[in-house]
């Protein structure tokens, strides 16, 4: 139907802009769009049989551990939770988003990842992810005892 043919080549553009992004770059693979379940758009990573919906942008450093050694009395990890704690808000606002924080108290990491369905995603890609990524990542630079602060975007599903 001219619905479905509609539907299909916004996924396609979807698809284009995923691909122009890095996405593919991150997989070594090209992304093509489909459509399994209900309206929701999905892409699949060429051939591989791994199919998604969500899509995350990863922002991620290493802080340091406390005098302990840990974690606990980590006073960068302080830090990195106060710039989440600032920005958690602005980024629940965003289309479908959820928020997720990884903390690794062995290899100390901290990572936030922001999960959206990919056509959701795609319009916030489109802006650089701004302003929020700029703002948020110049914070978290700013926290003493942080280092390797990357970004990243990534597939996200609940299998």
């Amino acid at each position: 139907s001219t619905c479905f043919v509609k539907i299909k080549q916004e996924a396609m553009k979807i698809a284009a802009l995923i691909v122009l992004l890095g996405t593919a770059e991150a997989f070594n693979a090209a992304v093509r769009p489909s459509f399994t379940r209900g309206s929701a758009i999905h892409a699949e990573i060429g051939e591989t049989g791994v199919a998604f919906e969500n899509v995350a942008r990863e922002w991620r450093c290493k802080y340091s551990p406390g005098s302990s050694g840990g974690p606990g009395d980590s006073a960068s990890l302080k830090g990195c939770q106060a710039v989440l704690d600032e920005f958690l808000p602005k980024l629940k606002e965003l289309p479908g988003a959820k928020v997720t924080r990884q903390v690794c108290g062995g290899c100390l990491d901290f990572k936030v990842s922001i999960v959206q369905p990919l056509e959701e995603h795609g319009a916030w890609a489109d802006a650089d992810y701004e302003p929020l990524e700029s703002e948020f990542m110049e914070k978290l630079k700013a926290v003493e005892g942080t280092s390797l602060h990357e970004t990243q975007e990534i597939t996200f599903e609940v299998l």
